[in-house]
């Protein structure tokens, strides 16, 4: 495994195959005798070795950007033991305050849907840089 990895890493790219994925439709529960496609939830079935290698690498690499503290605390989208809850809480400790004053309060939230899923792999890789990232991970 460590000889695959590797590898990936001089090629900076996983193989084509270890991305492709067999997407099986599964009915959502209490649906099952329905044609209607929104009861069913997309599965996607992708290499093992792929994910493994994918888990692996995100591993090392957060454990590298938290140990030289470059991810700030209100940072919550690809962040270990924090959720979309957990970013509800923090908005509301900031502003139920303001709203028991009487002060109005806006809010603007963007989630971008997918957006890693395209990401430019040179992008991504020079910001691996510019964090001091381990070269080994990247």
């Amino acid at each position: 495994m460590t000889a695959i990895y590797r590898e990936c890493l001089k090629t900076v790219c996983f193989p084509t195959n270890w991305k492709r994925a067999t997407i099986l439709p599964i009915t959502k529960p209490g649906r099952e005798d329905s044609i209607d496609p929104t009861n069913y939830r997309p599965i996607s079935m992708i290499s093992t070795v792929g994910k493994f290698l994918e888990k692996l690498l995100i591993k090392r690499i957060m454990h590298n950007l938290k140990k030289i503290e470059f991810l700030h605390d209100n940072q919550y989208g690809f962040t270990p033991q924090k959720n979309t809850i957990d970013v509800a809480m923090e908005a509301r400790k900031l502003v139920e305050p303001e709203l028991e004053k009487g002060e109005v309060v806006i809010m603007a939230s963007q989630d971008v849907k997918g957006a890693f899923d395209s990401a430019c792999c040179p992008k991504i890789l020079k910001g691996l840089r510019e964090a001091k990232c381990p070269r080994n991970l990247y």
